[in-house]
């Protein structure tokens, strides 16, 4: 079975900057769950009347936070673009891969007796055999080796991702980095990964993810989309930061074939409104 996918913490966030652990290059597939650091906008100050102006203006500014298995997705895009702990198991398809590991309890698809859920992430280098596909993102998540290598990605290990019944499932969704102003020059009434196919996105060798965070209410996406904004299975309102290796940083959307599909819980409520 094939399905089209992708995926979100913290109290108070401006951002979140991704930062990579390098892993032990005597392993291959290594699962790698380096910790993502958030760093706070609005600092807490000791009192009842300082903390009570930081949460109401948080909670109006930042209603929400990326969920841990958003982190752990965009860490694992940040690795390709950075070639950490990257491998190539199908030498004759050349995609390189990572695999990576996020709590089950945002990955809503399997429940795991683990609390975790082993994926891969790759992408399909630039070139005339596959035309345009080089600027896209795959995530494999997966029940057996032979879900990931039929698609040339090295398979997680171990893996988690038990199947009730013991039945093979695999699961295949893509992702592009589509630049702010470009998104936001879209003409059509529907704004996604389908009507928005002939929109360039960003060549994944060409790039390296800087930070991800979720965009304020009030900001471009919360005003034109509100209803993906809130919706906590849509990336819409995720802003990645782009360093590219030739032109100047960018800010880009993040637009997926599975999105609002409920597998992922990209986003959920920020935790410092007492929700």
């Amino acid at each position: 079975m094939k399905k089209l996918i992708l995926l979100s913490a913290v109290s108070c966030i401006g951002f979140i900057q991704l930062t990579a652990q390098i892993p032990d290059k005597t392993k291959t597939n290594r699962i790698d769950t380096a910790a993502i650091k958030p760093v706070a906008k609005y600092p807490i100050k000791d009192g009842p009347v300082a903390e009570m102006k930081v949460r109401n203006n948080c909670c109006t500014v930042n209603p929400l936070t990326l969920t841990p298995c958003t982190q752990s997705l965009l860490q694992s895009f940040k690795n390709l673009t950075t070639v950490t702990g990257v491998s190539n198991c199908h030498p004759r398809l050349n995609f390189p891969s990572v695999s990576f590991a996020m709590p089950e309890n945002c990955f809503a698809y399997q429940t795991t007796s683990a609390s975790m859920v082993t994926y891969s992430s790759f992408y399909i280098p630039e070139s005339k055999d596959y035309p345009g596909l080089g600027s896209e993102f795959r995530v494999i998540w997966g029940s057996s080796p032979g879900n990931f290598s039929y698609y040339g990605a090295c398979p997680p290990n171990p893996i988690i991702f038990p199947h009730p019944g013991g039945a093979t499932e695999n699961h295949v969704f893509g992702a592009k980095l589509i630049k702010q102003s470009d998104y936001k020059a879209f003409a059509g009434p529907v704004k996604d990964y389908n009507t928005m196919a002939a929109v360039p996105s960003l060549v994944i060798s060409d790039i390296q993810i800087l930070a991800v965070y979720m965009e304020e209410n009030g900001g471009y996406i919360s005003t034109t989309e509100a209803g993906p904004y809130s919706n906590l299975y849509s990336s819409k309102g995720i802003v990645v930061s782009i360093k590219q290796r030739s032109g100047p940083n960018v800010l880009c959307y993040i637009i997926n074939n599975y999105d609002g599909a409920g597998t992922i819980t990209w986003k959920e409520n920020n935790p410092a409104c007492g929700r």
